[in-house]
């Protein structure tokens, strides 16, 4: 996990179970778009899942900042994103 300029980058670490060559082939597809990066061998007792390990004192930065961070409703979130769309779509057509 890194701080930069205020944001907060980060990672997170799924296990899935494929159910078949089409959906391996659709997540090579993305890795190879550099969007995701299969991991063969994760190590799950690392706090930093794979990457750089992360120092205590990062975790808790991570815990004050999450906690911090204004919260907004999902009804409200999804209000902003329908009048962004809105002004997306005007901007394409």
């Amino acid at each position: 996990m890194t701080f930069s300029k205020g944001k907060m980058n980060f990672m997170q670490t799924l296990t899935i179970e494929l159910t078949g060559n089409q959906s391996l082939e659709a997540l090579q597809e993305l890795e190879k778009n550099h969007l995701i990066r299969i991991v063969n061998v994760p190590d799950l007792h690392s706090l930093a899942l794979p990457g750089e390990t992360i120092s205590e004192e990062d975790f808790k930065k991570w815990v004050e900042y999450a906690e911090d961070s204004p919260t907004v409703s999902i009804t409200e979130a999804q209000h902003r994103w329908t009048k962004q769309k809105e002004k997306l779509r005007k901007l394409i057509h």
